[in-house]
């Protein structure tokens, strides 16, 4: 139905009447969400996924001894989070898991900074009710038992760099989760962002339980094969906003030249290139125009970019 409307929107932009304002809006914020919701695949994630896969099957068959860990520390925006959603989906879609139980858990992380709020939001991410309701030590024998009870499979840790924002209570955080892993409860994956280094170099019990980290850098249109895949992934957008009816025709963002400049613009961050396509797509819908043009990513980089302080100078301006 909703496909149907905004068809409808369309056709009366087109013959030239007027368009209430709230119709208007109505079709931006269908686009938004329309576009918000492209998942496209991103090699970068499938390593993750490889990564979260054979420490959670690594973990199936070992269980009762100590389990182990991986880490991920990349910057806000490279995907982290998206990769974790995915191997989530991707394990309770195979369904070689027991009806009712949680196979994988991922949670995040408070801003507090505090051992309490590790267990807590461990419960909150498994749907427990009153997470945050009783002493530390009760918080965390409530989530073990919730861990084992629902046969978690791999717990996963995002935003595990906020743990660095109290340093008096990182060491203590660090502990409380190897302890997690030294009981064999659970093995365990650590999503974060740089800040999260000093966390594991305070915590070198904790760093030492863990494999190989996982990267998962910007990309660099100066080396091949990330010129590929990001050429690649704008492709794919650019496909998505057609085949979804968003826009009526290709905007171009794999041509060479654009692409070039949307790595540049976007500092090679999937998160950041998304956000400057969703700006420009917004401004193009608002108008109905047919496809994003290179003064709507120029505004866009404007609009978004420098105001988040992403970026200090527009590439589409000074090419």
């Amino acid at each position: 139905m909703a496909q149907q409307d905004s068809v409808r929107i369309e056709a009366i932009t087109q013959e030239g009447r007027s368009e209430r304002p709230s119709d208007r809006s109505r079709r931006v914020a269908e686009a938004r969400a329309k576009f918000r919701a492209i998942r496209l695949p991103y090699p970068r994630q499938d390593e993750l996924v490889a990564a979260l896969d054979e420490l959670r099957l690594t973990g199936q068959l070992s269980k009762g001894q100590t389990q182990g860990g991986v880490r991920l520390i990349a910057d806000t925006g490279s995907g982290k989070t998206v990769g974790a959603e995915r191997f989530k989906a991707y394990v309770e879609a195979a369904g070689e898991h027991t009806p009712g139980s949680q196979p994988v858990v991922i949670a995040t992380v408070d801003g507090s900074g505090t051992t309490r709020s590790i267990p807590a939001s461990i419960l909150k991410a498994m749907g427990v009710p009153r997470p945050e309701h009783g002493a530390e030590p009760v918080l965390w024998m409530r989530a073990f038992d919730a861990l084992e009870r629902h046969e978690t499979q791999l717990l996963i840790i995002d935003e595990f760099n906020r743990a660095a924002r109290r340093p008096t209570m990182s060491s203590a955080i660090a502990t409380a989760l190897r302890d997690v892993m030294d009981r064999g409860i659970v093995p365990m994956a650590f999503l974060a962002t740089e800040e999260a280094r000093d966390v594991f170099r305070r915590s070198p019990d904790l760093a030492g339980r863990l494999d190989a980290p996982v990267t998962m850098d910007p990309l660099d249109w100066l080396v091949e094969e990330d010129r590929d895949l990001f050429e690649s992934f704008v492709s794919g957008l650019d496909d998505q906003l057609v085949e979804l009816r968003i826009l009526r025709t290709s905007s171009g963002f794999a041509i060479p030249k654009t692409a070039q400049t949307l790595c540049e613009a976007s500092n090679g961050n999937i998160r950041q290139l998304c956000r400057i396509i969703e700006t420009a797509l917004a401004a193009v819908v608002r108008r109905d125009d047919p496809a994003i043009g290179i003064d709507d990513l120029a505004d866009a980089v404007e609009d978004w970019s420098i105001a988040n302080h992403c970026i200090s100078y527009n590439p589409f301006r000074e090419k």
